[in-house]
């Protein structure tokens, strides 16, 4: 083999290796990131709160959504409606059973580009022990560089969901079924 051709058979190989691009891991900061949710009282309101712990990562790569990964795994005793009374009610029996069922996750498995912006994300979600399909509408916000240096990506997601789906009944209707999640999620590059 000559030099020449060796040359350039390596020229080759670096430049295909500079243009592959691989799909980026993140983790989720939960100093910046926030998981709300929104569910009917009455009739008459609405009645909000947050779940004030939780985990997660997600890999993101623009150019191949198959290679898009996103697992959340929230503590189900961290919720807060700004009512301790209630939260204690909702991490019950009759709503979360906390005690018995620590966590909810979601495993995001398909991943549908909409557009630059938009993804839908159709994963597991598991509540109470009971999964169910569950589909997020995701809108990237951006990407860019942290106080110390470091690369974050940003992205809200929102969805709806059946609470009685997951065996979660308790006072329907007078508490809605349909329960409305904000996942706003800022995560550090790894």
């Amino acid at each position: 083999m000559n030099k020449r051709y060796l040359l350039t058979f390596f020229s080759v190989l670096a430049v295909a290796g500079a243009t592959t691009v691989r799909a980026d891991s993140y983790k989720i900061d939960p100093v910046h990131s926030m998981i709300l949710f929104k569910i009917g009282h009455l009739g008459v309101g609405n009645i909000y709160g947050r779940f004030d712990s939780f985990a997660g990562d997600f890999t993101f790569d623009q150019n191949d959504p198959t290679k898009n990964t996103v697992n959340v795994e929230i503590k189900t005793d961290s919720v807060d409606t700004n009512a301790p009374a209630r939260d204690k009610d909702i991490k019950s029996p009759d709503f979360f059973n906390a005690a018995q069922f620590p966590t909810a996750t979601f495993k995001g498995n398909s991943f549908k580009k909409i557009d630059d912006k938009t993804y839908e994300v159709t994963g597991d979600f598991t509540l109470r022990g009971v999964t169910k399909p569950l589909t997020l509408k995701v809108n990237l916000i951006g990407t860019g560089k942290g106080p110390k240096g470091e690369t974050r990506a940003g992205a809200e997601a929102t969805a709806t969901l059946k609470r009685s789906d997951y065996d979660v009944k308790a006072f329907l209707p007078a508490v809605s079924d349909q329960v409305d999640l904000i996942i706003a999620v800022e995560g550090i590059k790894q």
